[in-house]
């Protein structure tokens, strides 16, 4: 027991370096502005929905008003139920993500420890098969997706049916029954890989006569799956959504995938970066003659092999009669989209071989064998990563959002981007319904919403189709509008003359403002304040708060020579106390050079209180403390002291 809580506390620490600045960026950082808003939205729906309407779960907010919603992505329930406690002292979704990525990490560790501990009688054997399991390259490539992170149920799902097949009983049944339900409400993809590695070894390893009590648990756990399921089958029917033949075949693997270095020329598609490593290749090798050897470690060298077989015949999806078959044959499996997500049932027989060939080396160097986990951690170490920082403080309109009775929202431009990530973000500020939405599948009616909106002109059917679905706020986001502004400033006018729109109220944001109007037809038209008959003009609206932007480099740039130069602007009517340039996730900072900016007195016409700059940072050479893959994020701070940030930069800088 002394080793096991060693062991825990060690994952934890590993979890906290390997993924370092994380833990010292919880409330702002994902490894990008998409994927991870998705999961972020889904963990917070399922706790706001079991508290104010559970039997409403995949009834979610998005996508209004197509139904289950929730449906469209991996509902991660079982992952939500985890971080429920955080949420309940009142944690927000955004860091509890962030503490359950950690969390994940560390579990994954743990739980292959715990395995490889079982099958060796070695702890070091365990650490080092719970350090190749934790963070091989797998782990990283799919660090926007919280629920592949936690793949420590896979490991722990093999344990328990190991301990029912030394000792069947009624208390190990139900124990290998719950890990078996919580993993499928954890990861879809994990559910029915593993169900079927499970069932495969199960039926090698069990007599008959064993079956009942497992069965008879395992069903129990299959029929609690259910409600979590079926809505997957509705919209699959409702809406036809399931993977083409092709799609699945792009995230089919090649034999070759399996030894194609991620950090080598590679290929175009992260899902197929299964290679494991060359040192986890050479650890695993000596445990198929090593483990031959010794009578007692023959069967786990079989259950290694069969895993690794069933993952890596999985992963090879539609170039493999494997999976061919399930896909075509199998209900759910048509939902795939990745096979290569197979591999993780190899991975996991090849902690074992890893633990086994340490086992060995325990026997004949005891504690010497360290160096195998210590090598691993070495090899596989992947700190620091570069994650993205946004602006936690939301824009004001959110909050206010939050307080209204609405049916449901609609938020432009729409499909414009990386908006609709965004949009999903925000709203575990408000939690109203919203035709906005991105994940795997888009309903019909999301795709009609969009294709109106990016119609030019903007048509009288946009207004006409959110008014027929029940939506009664729109709001525009003005500084993200781009080269469509006076185009859409043209279209507002003109339905707020026919009284098709009517004017609600306006919101503070870094530049242009939001701006929420009602839809629906109006007797009479209503007096539009001075603010908004600016904006209707192109006139540059001007808030209380600070304003500003990083005008260069924009996103992506890279400075190849060294030289680098940082400029932009910032107002703010409380003055502009000093412009600060953090890299590298927040932690180098460089001050910016403020210069004054008359030419910008036409920004806020006529009102003296803006201190109006321009800021430029000049480096003849990249800093030796900023990493060359970096970041840029502008930190304003106004003459009161308070601070204001800006989106973050992805820079390459040589």
């Amino acid at each position: 027991m002394r080793h096991h809580a060693a062991a825990a506390l060690t994952f934890v620490a590993l979890s906290l370096g390997m993924t370092w600045p994380l833990a010292v960026n919880l409330g702002r950082a994902v490894t990008d502005p998409g994927d991870p808003y998705i999961t972020i939205w889904i963990l917070d729906w399922d706790w706001w929905a079991t508290l104010h309407g559970p039997l409403s779960l995949f009834d979610a907010t998005a996508f209004y008003p197509a139904k289950d919603s929730l449906a469209y992505s991996e509902h991660l329930y079982g992952l939500a139920a985890l971080l429920f406690p955080l949420r309940a002292v009142g944690v927000g979704p955004v860091v509890a993500h962030n503490v359950g990525m950690l969390a994940g990490y560390a579990f994954c560790g743990f739980a292959a420890y715990l395995l490889g501990w079982r099958l060796t009688g070695s702890w070091i054997a365990g650490m080092a098969a719970g350090v190749f399991y934790a963070f091989l390259p797998f782990r990283f490539i799919h660090l926007p997706h919280i629920q592949h992170i936690w793949g420590g149920w896979l490991p722990l799902l093999l344990l328990m049916l190991l301990r029912y097949a030394e000792r069947p009983s009624r208390r190990r049944a139900i124990a290998f029954a719950a890990v078996f339900l919580i993993n499928g409400l954890t990861n879809v993809h994990y559910l029915f890989f593993g169900a079927f590695a499970v069932a495969v070894t199960a039926v090698l390893l069990l007599p008959r006569r064993t079956w009942r009590e497992l069965a008879l648990a395992t069903a129990a756990a299959l029929v609690l799956l259910v409600p979590f399921l079926y809505p997957y089958a509705v919209v699959a029917k409702l809406y036809g959504m399931q993977r083409g033949w092709d799609e699945v075949l792009r995230y089919s693997a090649f034999a070759s995938d399996w030894v194609t270095s991620t950090w080598g020329p590679g290929h175009l598609e992260p899902e197929r970066w299964m290679f494991p490593g060359w040192l986890s290749y050479a650890v695993s090798a000596p445990a198929l003659v090593l483990a031959w050897r010794r009578r007692q470690d023959r069967a786990p060298l079989m259950l290694a092999l069969l895993w690794i077989a069933i993952g890596f015949l999985g992963s090879l999806g539609l170039h493999f009669e494997f999976h061919k078959f399930l896909f075509g044959a199998v209900p759910g499996f048509r939902a795939i989209r990745v096979p290569a997500r197979w591999a993780v049932i190899a991975y996991v027989g090849m902690a074992i071989l890893i633990a086994l060939t340490t086992a060995a080396l325990v026997r004949r160097l005891r504690y010497a064998a360290l160096v195998i986990p210590v090598a691993l951690t070495v090899a596989l170490w992947a700190a620091p990563i570069r994650f993205y920082l946004f602006d936690p403080v939301p824009n004001p309109v959110y909050p206010w959002l939050a307080q209204q009775r609405v049916r449901a929202v609609a938020e432009v431009p729409v499909d414009a981007m990386a908006s609709e990530y965004e949009y999903l973000l925000r709203s575990t500020v408000h939690h109203q319904k919203t035709i906005n939405g991105v994940s795997g599948f888009a309903p019909p009616q999301h795709l009609e919403f969009a294709a109106l909106w990016n119609a030019t002109p903007i048509p009288d059917g946009f207004v006409d189709a959110l008014r027929s679905s029940g939506v009664e706020l729109l709001i525009v986001h003005a500084d993200v509008l781009g080269a469509r502004s006076a185009e859409v400033r043209e279209w507002l006018r003109r339905e707020l003359d026919r009284g098709r729109l009517t004017f609600v109220r306006d919101f503070d944001t870094d530049a242009e403002g939001d701006w929420v109007f009602r839809i629906g037809v109006s007797s009479s038209r209503a007096a539009r304040p001075a603010r908004l008959e600016a904006y209707l003009n192109g006139v540059p609206t001007c808030g209380s708060g600070t304003m500003g932007a990083l005008n260069f480099p924009q996103g992506k740039y890279t400075f190849a020579t060294g030289n680098a130069i940082f400029s932009g602007w910032a107002m703010s009517p409380h003055g502009i106390r000093q412009v600060d340039l953090w890299f590298d996730n927040h932690t180098e900072r460089h001050r910016a050079n403020l210069i004054p900016a008359p030419e910008m007195q036409s920004r806020c016409t006529g009102d003296p209180r803006y201190t109006r700059v321009r800021y430029v940072a000049v480096f003849g050479s990249r800093p030796a403390a900023i990493r060359p893959a970096t970041d840029v994020q502008v930190e304003v701070t106004d003459g009161r002291g308070v601070r204001s940030v800006f989106d973050d930069r992805w820079i390459d800088w040589k």
